[in-house]
């Protein structure tokens, strides 16, 4: 994906500390004579005679392996310019058509001069908004790309599962006598000196002692205590078969989560 703010990168991580980020009406493309940066307030927006920022709709996001993409699904197409006002550099897609936030950017492959001969434009699928890799689930990035189509990524309370094998592919969730997922609580999500919004828990946590309950080799926050959908997944750094006695322990600061 293009790079998203601080903003949107924040909303993104509340809603593991149970806040729901709230989606915009709609969603809006706005042309930058320089760079918005990360932090969404620096750069220099087109203000043109007859310039507004133009509606942005994308289709329904889809799934190939762990990338999820979307594109816009009718031609955009800005005000032309009385005379020449400067160079297009960078495209943004902001949460309101004047003030708001940026919420992700990107400079544009072939800058747009902007002149009394050209009508800033972008075609049908030249916007393309692609989440790839990572450690989020492919659900959960189709909730990030759905709040670009004005719907809600409700906040949850996380829990730490036990899986046997990758999540994403055939894995499943340990079971038996007395399992249960582990509560998390996380802080409030900081800039790191990555741009990455960052953010750790800060709680110490332990699970149920295990009955024979498998081996254990991926951990994966859930949006509930029991069903719901897998958020974030990593693979443990080694198979730990979980015996009866056995227990995982979670120290604060143990599990960091970030976007970008």
């Amino acid at each position: 994906m293009s790079a998203m703010t601080n903003h949107f990168e924040q909303l993104i991580l509340n809603t593991m500390r149970g806040i729901t980020a709230v989606a915009p009406s709609n969603v809006y493309v706005a042309l930058f004579l320089s760079d918005p940066t990360e932090t969404g307030v620096a750069g220099t927006e087109a203000d043109y005679t007859g310039y507004v920022r133009q509606t942005l709709e994308l289709d329904t996001p889809t799934a190939s392996g762990t990338t999820v993409t979307c594109k816009n699904t009718s031609q955009i197409t800005f005000p032309t310019p009385a005379a020449n006002v400067g160079t297009v550099t960078h495209a943004a897609i902001m949460d309101a058509q004047t003030g708001g936030n940026v919420l992700i950017y990107k400079q544009l492959d072939n800058p747009i001069t902007l002149t009394n001969e050209i009508s800033p434009r972008f075609a049908v699928g030249d916007i393309t908004l692609s989440m790839a890799g990572g450690n989020l689930t492919p659900a959960f990035k189709q909730k990030i790309m759905n709040y670009l189509r004005v719907q809600n990524i409700d906040g949850f309370e996380p829990h730490l599962a036990l899986f046997g094998g990758d999540p994403t592919a055939n894995g499943a969730e340990l079971a038996g006598t007395d399992y249960a997922r582990i509560k998390l609580v996380f802080d409030a999500p900081s800039e790191q000196v990555s741009g990455q919004m960052r953010m750790v828990n800060t709680n110490n946590a332990q699970s149920n002692a295990a009955q024979n309950w498998g081996a254990w080799t991926h951990s994966v926050i859930m949006d509930a205590a029991t069903g719901g959908n897998r958020v974030w997944y990593m693979q443990n750094q080694a198979t730990y078969n979980m015996k009866n006695g056995a227990r995982v322990y979670v120290n604060a600061q143990n599990i960091a989560l970030a976007v970008n």
